[in-house]
């Protein structure tokens, strides 16, 4: 059976998973904090050295543009940005009409690549 294609309003289920993770990992280290991790440097040193280099290769300056884009909603804000909207002004029905410029944008790409095969054959 094929997934779900998430809206383009809804984030995916990898960014629902993530933040649903990140936020009982949160309230973990709330509940725990730094007397775990004293704990877990203290009795097993190679697994803390190996979570702290994992987060640290985790930690990245975020994309700029359209190369941070990671769900179709990301494209939409990025498209909207690109033509000076603010965030704080976008509705989820532009977010939404932004796409389908979008997509019909790339149909008309594609058109002009089908015919410029066409021509060539």
């Amino acid at each position: 059976m094929k997934p779900k294609k998430p809206k383009a309003s809804e984030p995916s289920t990898r960014d629902k998973l993530s933040a649903a993770f990140l936020k009982a990992f949160q309230s973990d280290f709330e509940n725990f904090g730094i007397g775990a991790i004293e704990k877990l440097r203290e009795e097993n040193p190679a697994k803390y050295a190996e979570i702290a280099s994992r987060l640290i290769a985790m930690v990245e300056p975020p994309l700029e543009g359209f190369e941070g884009c990671r769900t179709p909603r990301d494209l939409g804000i990025a498209l909207l940005k690109s033509v000076n909207i603010n965030e704080f002004e976008m509705t989820e029905d532009m977010i939404a009409e932004a796409l389908k410029c979008n997509d019909a944008f790339i149909d008309q790409l594609q058109a002009i690549r089908a015919a410029a095969e066409g021509a060539m054959q």
